[in-house]
């Protein structure tokens, strides 16, 4: 074999191994993007739960002492004077001890919070 083959065949070797490792490099960026965004979607809808959670307790806070005849758990909904307060709520359990009321919620089996309020 003469020098031009050789260096032929080794220019064609290193193009193989470019293309091979650049393949593996793309495939695999696709993939972590793939599981990026992902985790991302769940951050976010964990997110907008807590915020949904947050606004529940103001209204319900801002209202005592009459918010604990005015909430009605059923149907996985939580209902503040006959409207949806919260939706995929999973438990709900409000228990009034002398002059403090203790609301224990779960969210779409995610998220739990107990809540204290004075009365």
């Amino acid at each position: 074999m003469n020098y031009k083959n050789i260096k032929r065949a080794f220019s064609l070797l290193e193009l193989v191994f470019v293309i091979l490792i650049g393949s593996i490099i793309v495939f695999y960026s696709t993939i972590y993007t793939k599981e990026l965004y992902e985790n991302q979607v769940h951050n976010q809808e964990l997110a907008m739960m807590k915020l949904d959670l947050n606004s529940a307790k103001i209204i319900i806070e801002k209202n005592l002492p009459s918010s604990k005849n005015k909430l009605l758990y059923k149907e996985d909904k939580l209902f503040y004077e006959n409207s949806i307060l919260l939706e995929r709520v999973s438990s709900f359990s409000m228990i009034q001890n002398a002059n403090i009321l203790k609301i224990k919620i779960e969210l779409d089996k995610k998220i739990v919070q107990e809540w204290s309020f004075v009365l």
